[in-house]
């Protein structure tokens, strides 16, 4: 999800404005110290001393946020740490590993198709729990390069669980597959044509039925499969209103200017998508289980 993708057409979502910039001191030109000051209370001292560490930690914090939003290199190395640290608390840092590098590979997809288009990105900015952010200074114009940076992303991310794939059949180290897995698996979600999720760009201008039937889905998971996840729960309660919304803008030029042809190409790379992720969600799973025995 990336998922939650932060990229909109000019119809409905939300937009994520880039990060401001910072600028500016917060150290006052002259230092109180240049003088003996006469003795005070304790009480006026220890609020002093609050004061001065107060104005210590916003200055770190401030100048951090100026060091994230210069070197955006940095900005996703420290928030992929950060993610790695989260999800190593609840399910070990290999796990961890494996699911960042997974988003990461992804993410990335949707940069590089972003800025093939001539528009400028950042680098994903990770958020634990949550997957990963792309700040954007521009939109696509059109619905079909919309869905092109859709589904770039789990082009990008299906290539990678692949090559984790090849790399377990040829070293057998289990990491490799934990990483297709989690990336397969990933992906197959990210399909689904619900609210942000990179299924719903690309089918956008197909029709607005696959956003009820992507609401279909995620029931049957729930309650056929007894596959409850809060973040794809509330992905669903989102994705109620988006449904209403692009039934209300299906009439709009933005849709009914694409070609037949162009929607019948969208649709087919996405089922295409669809089926193979499926296929290698289910094969690597059962070989990760006989692995795990």
């Amino acid at each position: 999800m990336s998922q939650n993708d932060p990229y909109l057409p000019p119809q409905g979502g939300q937009y994520i404005p880039p990060p401001q910039r910072y600028s500016g001191s917060d150290i006052p030109p002259d230092s109180p110290q240049h003088y003996s000051p006469a003795p005070q209370r304790s009480g006026t001292s220890l609020l002093g001393w609050l004061g001065s560490a107060a104005l210590a930690v916003w200055a770190v914090v401030k100048y951090g946020l100026v060091f994230l939003v210069k070197i955006p290199a940095f900005a996703t190395l420290f928030s992929a740490l950060i993610s790695v640290g989260a999800y190593a608390l609840f399910y070990g840092p290999w796990f961890a590993v494996a699911l960042v590098v997974m988003i990461l590979i992804h993410e990335m997809g949707h940069v590089v198709e972003i800025r093939r288009q001539g528009m400028q990105a950042t680098a994903p900015v990770f958020i634990p729990f949550l997957g990963a952010a792309i700040f954007q200074r521009s939109h696509p114009t059109t619905a079909v390069n919309q869905a092109k940076i859709g589904i770039a992303g789990p082009i990008a991310g299906t290539i990678g669980a692949t090559a984790a794939l090849v790399l377990y059949n040829a070293t057998q180290d289990p990491i490799f597959l934990l990483a297709a897995t989690l990336g397969f698996f990933l992906n197959l979600i990210n399909m689904l044509p619900v609210w942000q999720l990179d299924g719903a760009w690309v089918l956008a201008p197909v029709s607005p039925w696959f956003q009820v039937a992507g609401l279909v889905a995620i029931a049957v998971l729930t309650v056929a499969f007894h596959f409850v996840s809060l973040l794809l729960l509330l992905i669903a309660v989102f994705g109620i209103q988006s449904a209403r919304s692009a039934f209300r803008n299906a009439k709009n030029p933005y849709y009914t200017s694409v070609a037949p042809q162009a929607r019948l190409a969208l649709f087919g790379a996405w089922l295409g998508l669809v089926l193979y992720l499926g296929v290698m969600t289910l094969e690597s799973e059962s070989l990760f289980l006989s692995l795990a025995r």
